[in-house]
């Protein structure tokens, strides 16, 4: 028994009129996820410009947009493919098996991505923070879901995948704290020398070089420890993020000129043979 042909007719524009629908209505979902998407990264530039944040906020909301396109995508899709009258219940299953077949093959993969969504909601650290992970010491230069990118001291760059990262020190994290010791000899005036130490350090925490940098005045530990050859005294200094490593040379600098004008001498370490 064959069918009508105005009953296919109608039928077919029927069928036409909701992909239409379904197209217009998704390029209308992308237009207003993309709107709400620029208007955020727009405010988040104009209130964060500065901030160490902004990098990390920036990427999740890319992330954000571009997951959201996905899904609309597919949506769209799946309802097309039900206004033609195609049983999409199949297309589920085989996607949820081929879906678990690509999770087994790229299980590290994954696992990367993860983990860098976790570092990034977390903000364990950002682009331009100093860190080191397992025995690489160095500032973040770049950032993504799947990497992270490390340069050392030396200018060498390492890349490490984030499902690998197991364990990070953060050395710009929020505050820093600079830390010196030195080495006097044995027949050093303890007591006075830390006298010394205290009046130079005084001196130090107004010099223009680390004032800004200092979030406490530096202080004097006293003596820490003992070696075979050296009694250690410690300088310590609160200061901000990342300074850690400029207040301690002035802070040395002025330990030692102060040291030498009064006569406290250092100790030398023993000669190898």
């Amino acid at each position: 028994m064959s069918i009508p042909w105005p009953e296919i007719s109608t039928t077919l524009v029927s069928s036409l009129l909701k992909i239409f629908v379904i197209i217009f209505l998704a390029l209308i979902a992308r237009w207003g996820v993309k709107i709400i998407a620029s208007r955020i990264e727009k405010r988040v530039n104009q209130t964060m410009a500065n901030s160490p944040r902004l990098a990390r906020l920036l990427t999740l909301v890319l992330l954000a947009r571009s997951t959201s396109y996905v899904l609309i995508v597919l949506l769209a899709v799946l309802m097309i493919l039900n206004s033609l009258g195609i049983n999409i219940a199949p297309i589920l299953a085989s996607a949820g098996v081929v879906g678990l077949a690509l999770s087994l093959g790229t299980q590290t993969l994954v696992k990367d991505l993860f983990s860098g969504l976790l570092i990034l909601l977390e903000n364990q650290y950002g682009v331009g923070d100093s860190i080191r992970i397992e025995d690489v010491t160095g500032v973040v230069e770049s950032l993504s879901l799947r990497t992270t990118a490390l340069r050392d001291v030396q200018g060498t760059l390492h890349i490490f995948a984030n499902g690998d990262i197991r364990k990070t020190a953060n050395l710009s994290a929020e505050w820093s704290r600079a830390v010196v010791d030195l080495n006097l000899a044995f027949d050093a005036d303890i007591r006075r020398a830390v006298e010394i130490l205290r009046d130079a350090m005084e001196q130090v925490k107004i010099a223009p070089e680390i004032r800004s940098e200092l979030i406490e005045d530096p202080t004097v530990e006293g003596w820490v420890g003992l070696t075979d050859w050296a009694v250690q005294v410690r300088l310590m200094a609160k200061t901000n993020a990342g300074k850690q490593v400029q207040v301690a040379g002035v802070l040395r600098q002025a330990a030692l000129d102060a040291l030498q004008a009064g006569g406290i001498p250092l100790a030398k370490p023993p000669s190898v043979i």
